[in-house]
């Protein structure tokens, strides 16, 4: 039963955001009793392919993942802007991508958090914890830390929205963005991250690690996210290739 609604899912019988047969229809269908339709929809919700909402029903999961150019922050780090580069790659690849505002805070930096940002551990940073969304439903999870001297008076370093995107608002600051070192990892998803990003408790995450920093190279700011890899597709345009190699 999962393996033939499988097929009928990928081959766009449903479609994405569509609803599932209830229950009792595929148990009809398949001639089979309520318990066993139901267990052949778990196999479908553990594979990613559809979501089961209370008092709404089983909905085919929208799979097309976001292209996200590291090279998109460059064009967006002019202050003004409206759609910071979440909400810009998500406008291009046609869904409905906001960035929301968990919370927001001061502490002392970590210490892997001072190494990132070339402070002494101990000194204050703002942090700030926010969900990339698409359709309301959370599909990275942000944490990004900036040096409290370096963002005080800012909307960096209050709770309202920050319209244009982080960068926008650090340029507007004077402390426009230029550099950015990126490293990319996967891991098993924690039970907290896993609720978070409505996976099973132990898949598969993307984790992104970002410093960004300035023409002097200092750093401005250390993201983390943590993405689920189905709605993510991280993009290296451009890259320059060492002389040796373009021969």
């Amino acid at each position: 039963m999962a393996a033939e609604l499988r097929k009928e899912i990928e081959n766009g019988v449903y479609r994405p955001g569509t609803m599932l047969p209830s229950l009792d229809e595929i148990g009809a269908r398949f001639s089979v009793g309520k318990a066993t339709a139901s267990a052949a929809i778990k196999i479908l919700e553990a594979d990613d392919l559809v979501r089961t909402y209370q008092g709404r029903g089983t909905i085919v999961a929208d799979r097309r993942p976001v292209a996200v150019p590291l090279s998109r922050y460059a064009s967006v780090v002019e202050p003004g802007g409206q759609l910071g580069p979440w909400q810009t790659a998500c406008q291009q690849a046609g869904v409905n991508g906001d960035m929301v505002m968990l919370d927001i805070g001061e502490q002392a930096a970590p210490a892997d958090v001072a190494a990132a940002l070339q402070i002494d551990p101990g000194t204050p940073v703002v942090r700030r914890d926010r969900h990339a969304t698409i359709d309301g439903e959370p599909v990275q999870l942000h944490t990004a830390w900036y040096s409290a001297a370096l963002v005080a008076g800012t909307p960096l370093a209050g709770r309202a929205r920050v319209e244009g995107g982080v960068y926008g608002a650090l340029t507007a600051a004077g402390h426009r963005p230029v550099t950015a070192d990126e490293a990319v990892s996967t891991r098993a998803a924690t039970r907290e991250e896993a609720a978070e990003l409505h996976l099973r408790e132990g898949a598969a995450v993307l984790i992104v690690e970002r410093i960004t920093r300035d023409a002097d190279r200092q750093p401005l700011e250390f993201l983390r996210v943590v993405a689920t890899p189905r709605r993510t597709t991280l993009m290296y345009d451009d890259l320059p290739l060492a002389p040796s190699l373009q021969r």
